[in-house]
């Protein structure tokens, strides 16, 4: 677990910096750019994360829901998203059939099954863009 939180604290600046440069092609086709701000405390946080593209909106993975709180800060409220280069703001919500959104995030992304069914308790958030 350690190890874990070593590795996102330094990969996570250097992941975070790409995704704002011209070189976001090397990581937007699977990473997006979350930024919201905390429930509590107002304060901004922005976190690389693993998407989908589902319809008009986006899902988002929490693949260790007990490890992250992101999912917790953002449900029902209004977030940006940094996608391929783009800032777009979008409503975030649980989303309401895990299966369904587990299964919509395979299909979107064959390569993630294998890390899916490694992560039973895996939280789904559904990002729509705001009109």
């Amino acid at each position: 677990m350690a190890f874990r939180r070593l590795f996102r604290r330094i990969a996570n600046p250097v992941v975070r910096r790409v995704l704002r440069s011209p070189l976001h092609r090397l990581l937007s086709a699977r990473l997006l750019l979350l930024a919201y701000r905390g429930r509590r405390t107002g304060r901004r946080y922005e976190l690389p994360l693993l998407y989908a593209r589902d319809g008009g909106g986006v899902l988002l993975v929490a693949l260790t829901p007990d490890g992250h709180g992101w999912w917790r800060n953002v449900r029902g409220r209004e977030v940006e998203l940094l996608v391929a280069g783009r800032t777009l703001t979008a409503r975030a919500e649980l989303a309401a059939d895990a299966e369904a959104a587990r299964a919509a995030f395979a299909r979107a992304l064959p390569w993630s099954r294998p890390v899916l069914r490694r992560a039973p308790r895996a939280v789904f958030v559904r990002a729509t863009p705001s009109e």
